[in-house]
Parts: C-alpha cells; sequence; structure tokens
C-alpha cells in the first residue's frame, strides 16, 4: 500500500464499507475507521435460539450494475431468497389482497371508478409541478386520487416508514418521476424503459444474506484487511493544504475522505460551514417488533409481507414474513414475523413500552392473517434517530450541502442520511464516489 490511502473512509456501516469495497475494486487503496469494535452499523443482525432477525433492511434485489460486482470481488454469501418472495400484500379496509401488479386490478382493493381512472393515465395532461411535489400529490395527479392515495401510503410505508403527504417524490423516488420526464406518463415510461432494456438482461430477484446482514458487513470489512480500523474514533476532519487531516486515535492522511455517518453525527466532526445544515437533516425513529414461535402457534403466509393502507385502521406499517421467504430465519417447524412501526407515518406509537409494542404487534398480526397468535419469542429494536426522511425540501437542501462541499474539494459525504435509501442505492452511490476519488488521488 501507498504511504497514504487515497481515501480514508469515516463510519463502517454498509454505506462506508460499499464505497470502501469499490475504491478497492478498482484498484484504489480505502483506509475505513470505524467507532466501534465491529462493522455494520444499524445492519446488527439478532442471533437468539436459532431465530436471526434483521432489525433493518434484510433484503436486496440482485442482480444490480453496482453492488453484484462488489459482492462478487469480496466473495460475499448471498443467495436467492425463496420464490414465494415476490408474493406481497395489501391489507386496508378490514381484507387482505394479494398484490400481484396488474392483476391486483381484479380485486376489490380499488374501486371501479378507481380502476377507470388509472386506465386513463397515459393520456392524462396535467400541469407538472415546479416546485418540489410531495409523493401522494404527484401519484394523485396522475393516476387519479383513489389510486394515487393508495399507492403513496403503501410506497411511504415499504421504504420509508413517512408520510406520503411530506416525502419529496423526486428525492425519494427518483425513478418514478423519471418515468413522467422521460415520456410524460407512468404508463408510456415504464413501455420505453422496457423496450430499452436487453432481452437477454436477467431481472433482478430478491436475495438475502442467509447468515445475516451483519456476515454481510463482516465479510466487506475483512476484505479490506488491515484498511479496516475498529475502534478508532474520528474526532475531527480537516483540510490541510493539499490533503486531509482525521484525527482521532491518531491522524490519517489522504487527499480524499468520505465522511459516512448519519448527518447528526456527521456535524461533530466535518467542518463547522457544515454543521448547521446536517443539524437540519431529519430523521424519524421506528420500532421492529420481531414475532417467533411454532408453526402451529404463529401460522405464516407464503410470501414477502403486508404492507397497510390508508384505511386499515391498524397503526402496524408492514409485517414481514421472516421465515417465509428467507429460510434459515427461525427454528424448524417455527416461523418468525417482523412488524414495523412508528416513523413519520405514526411517531406516537413509539411512546408506549416495549411490552406494549408487543402486545400491539401480537394483535395487528393476528387481524391482518386472521388467526390468533402466540408467539413465544419476541424482540424489539428501537432506531433512534431512525430511517432518513426525503420529505418536501431535501433536494433543496442537497444542493445547499453541495454548495459548501464546493469549497472543500476531496470531502465527501456518503450513507443513507443523503441521497442513497437502500443497499442498491448505496452501492450506486458508492460507485459515483469511487469516480470522484480514484479522479483526484
Amino acid at each position: 500500500m501507498s504511504e497514504h490511502p487515497d481515501v480514508v473512509v469515516v463510519g463502517a456501516g454498509l454505506g462506508g464499507l460499499l464505497v470502501a469495497a469499490e475504491v478497492a475494486r478498482r484498484g484504489g487503496h480505502p483506509l475505513v475507521l470505524e467507532a466501534g469494535p465491529v462493522s455494520g452499523g444499524v445492519a446488527a443482525s439478532i442471533h437468539d435460539e436459532n431465530y436471526l432477525l434483521e432489525p433493518a433492511a434484510g433484503s436486496f434485489l440482485l442482480p444490480h450494475p453496482h453492488l453484484t460486482p462488489i459482492l462478487e470481488s469480496v466473495g460475499a454469501g448471498v443467495v436467492p431468497a425463496e420464490p414465494v418472495a415476490h408474493r406481497r400484500y395489501v391489507y386496508d379496509r378490514g381484507e387482505l389482497f394479494e398484490f400481484a401488479g396488474p392483476t391486483s386490478l381484479a380485486t376489490r382493493l380499488v374501486s371501479t371508478r378507481g380502476k377507470l381512472q388509472l386506465f386513463r393515465e397515459p393520456w392524462v395532461q396535467t400541469q407538472k409541478m415546479n416546485t418540489d411535489e410531495s409523493l401522494r400529490s404527484f401519484l394523485e395527479r396522475r393516476l387519479g386520487p383513489e389510486v394515487g392515495r393508495m399507492g403513496a401510503t403503501l410506497m411511504a410505508h415499504g421504504v420509508f416508514a413517512g408520510d406520503p403527504n411530506k416525502l419529496s417524490v423526486r428525492a425519494a423516488f427518483p425513478a418514478i418521476t423519471a418515468l413522467e420526464d422521460i415520456a410524460g406518463s407512468l404508463a408510456r415510461g415504464f413501455l420505453a424503459r422496457r423496450r430499452a432494456r436487453s432481452k437477454d438482461a436477467p431481472r433482478a430477484k430478491v436475495h438475502i444474506a442467509p447468515n445475516g446482514m451483519d456476515e454481510l458487513a463482516s465479510e466487506l470489512a475483512v476484505s479490506l484487511g488491515g484498511n479496516f480500523r475498529p475502534d478508532w474514533p474520528v474526532n475531527s476532519v480537516q483540510r490541510d493544504g493539499g490533503e486531509w487531516v482525521i484525527i482521532g486515535r491518531g491522524e490519517e492522511r489522504a487527499p480524499s475522505v468520505v465522511v459516512a455517518l448519519a448527518p447528526a453525527k456527521a456535524a461533530q466532526v466535518v467542518p463547522e460551514a457544515f454543521t448547521p445544515l446536517l443539524n437540519e437533516a431529519h430523521a424519524a425513529p421506528v420500532a421492529v417488533v420481531g414475532l417467533g414461535g411454532h408453526e402451529a402457534d404463529l401460522p405464516v403466509l407464503s410470501g414477502f409481507g403486508v404492507l397497510t393502507g390508508p384505511d386499515c385502521g391498524l397503526r402496524i406499517l408492514g409485517l414481514l414474513f421472516e421465515s417465509s421467504y428467507a429460510l434459515g430465519r427461525a427454528p424448524a417447524h417455527h416461523h418468525l414475523l417482523k412488524g414495523i412501526y412508528g416513523g413519520d407515518a405514526d411517531p406516537t406509537v413509539l411512546a408506549l413500552s416495549d411490552d406494549d409494542l408487543v402486545a400491539l404487534a401480537i394483535e395487528e398480526a393476528g387481524q391482518i392473517l386472521g388467526m390468533p397468535f402466540q408467539p413465544t419469542w419476541t424482540r424489539v429494536i428501537r432506531h433512534t434517530p431512525g430511517i432518513p426522511q426525503y420529505n418536501v425540501g431535501h433536494l433543496a437542501w442537497l444542493d445547499r450541502l453541495d454548495l459548501i462541499s464546493a469549497d472543500f474539494p476531496g470531502l465527501h459525504l456518503a450513507g443513507w442520511g443523503y441521497r442513497a435509501m437502500g443497499v442498491t442505492s448505496l452501492a450506486q452511490h458508492a460507485a459515483a464516489l469511487a469516480d470522484k476519488v480514484l479522479a483526484s488521488s
């Protein structure tokens, strides 16, 4: 390795590890500094009594143009989820509906009037918003009030545990707005993108880390050898001439530094010019409730899970069938469910105690699936500050960050607090950062 690394990455969550792994894959020399004893950040899988509960993201889509090469380069042990992972459900108005793309329109999930408005989408002429638009506003504008409200609620709950009236559609779901941008319609944009895709291109499917996302993070860290340093807290990141000085347990220097920390934590180490803006970032606390038990006492449908609609009458945002789509997450003849609560969608529910959250999850899961539940294993994991919320104004916030960053060449911010929600998005951002880092090394 050269005297100094090409880049120092501060923070060994998945965002930081993916940046380092991508730089290394391209022949660069990264150094990762982690304040804690292990890598992974929120990817801190729970291994207990032969249950494996993922408190954060537990799956991702592969193949992916950026994530796949990184995982292959480190020999990561990932496997396809069970084939039933494509089966998704929606619970609304006291009824459970299987959500299977266009065939969902044959169900009572959407009224006849709502279906007719949806079919008109390719010909709908609406005034595009010149300002940042909420997820709900965008989908109602394109799909009509009924389908738009339903779709916005499901998307907000499923990705951000967010409020569809607050989330910025262009910041939170850029692939959706791109369809309108390229074709003037979601349907026409989808068809255009589908025609442009190679017929031989494999379709992305759900994959999992069979031994936990914590092991996946460990595999990324191990691939770096001695260039992953745990128990190395960073106190400050300072510019010194043409390079960056990272000060903490010691001192490291590099032409580039990637601070892969949540905005509030990043504010504590980067130059003061960033501090006020980083402290404006908004994240919403969430609680994950794990329910495990014998299959006779904890029946689970075949599929990935359930999202709750706007008229569900429940407080749970989503219920994942962990042991159905990911074998090995429960002992033999047992099942594991994961419920999601809180976020910007329902912040007050987090005032409940752990015991009350478990009781609520048991009651609501039973109501959704139409049968009583008797779990013998339960866990509650609370995430604070929680899931970043890309609300209306987020893009303007990023623009302001970019303006400040222009005065600090070589300093980059990474992680899901900014532009990358989900593992594949983190990998995409890692590739963009690797371009910048290696170009300046």
